[in-house]
């Protein structure tokens, strides 16, 4: 399950149900968003609809190194889903975080939110679900590479299928493996000497990351959750690729740096 909280209004996204359509427009908390998700990346990546061009309406045009590809039927502008980069404009797309947890953990701890439901109601879905099934098995596989083998698969500073918690900080990168955040539940560090803070909640597997400024200064906190709420106040959560494929993250991001 991938959950958005904007301005205390919850969404959940069920990954099965964002395998066809890739694509589910909503209004959370006032802001017009569209959850986008890449099979072939692992990737949900959370943008406001408006991209510089007033309302969008996007559409899913083809994959480029394994990452969807989306295009502005309103303006003709395409979207690379992993970098939130425009093609042929300096269009702002401006990014929502997202939490990855299970679907029990999530009807825990959201058990008002709504729910993304796809129906599965259209011919074309049953044949797009029974040509996917054998491609997405080799995806995940560790026997087989990318379906589509335009990757750079060079850097084995971690397995090609692991999945990776990616954040993209401007003109620098990171990816946290799950055994990075599990041993360091709570990590304070800097990126270009910006403060950041990783959680791990154990209870319910989620993998958060916030910023490391409060009220304008360095946070100090004695303990923090996944929510960002400390014993001093709420950090601001910040937009993770949450699960992402090692062999793709690495690909579009080849001077990540890795904590694992």
């Amino acid at each position: 399950m991938y959950a958005v909280e904007i301005n205390g209004e919850v969404r959940g996204y069920p990954r099965s149900h964002l395998e066809v359509p890739h694509i589910a427009g909503d209004n959370i908390g006032g802001k017009d968003v569209v959850m986008t998700f890449c099979a072939l990346s692992n990737l949900p990546v959370v943008i406001e609809q408006d991209i510089g061009f007033g309302q969008s309406d996007l559409g899913i045009l083809i994959q480029t190194h394994n990452n969807l590809v989306m295009v502005d039927r309103n303006s003709g502008e395409l979207i690379q889903q992993i970098t939130r980069a425009p093609e042929f404009s300096e269009a702002e797309v401006v990014s929502h975080p997202n939490t990855m947890t299970t679907w029990k953990s999530f009807k825990e701890l959201y058990p008002q939110a709504t729910v993304f439901i796809y129906e599965f109601n259209r011919v074309l879905d049953s044949l797009l679900l029974a040509l996917f099934e054998g491609p997405m098995e080799k995806q995940f596989s560790n026997e087989h590479g990318a379906i589509f083998p335009t990757l750079d698969m060079n850097d084995d500073r971690l397995p090609s299928k692991e999945q990776v918690w990616g954040f993209d900080f401007g003109d620098i990168q990171a990816a946290f493996t799950r055994t990075f955040a599990q041993n360091n539940p709570i990590y304070q560090f800097e990126l270009n000497g910006h403060p950041l803070v990783l959680v791990y909640d154990e209870a319910h597997d989620i993998v958060n990351l916030f910023d490391g400024i409060l009220n304008g200064t360095k946070a100090e906190f004695e303990s923090i959750n996944f929510r960002g709420e400390t014993d001093n106040g709420k950090l601001s959560q910040l937009p993770l690729h949450n699960g992402v494929f090692w062999m793709v993250w690495s690909h579009w991001y080849p001077e990540t740096q890795v904590f694992n």
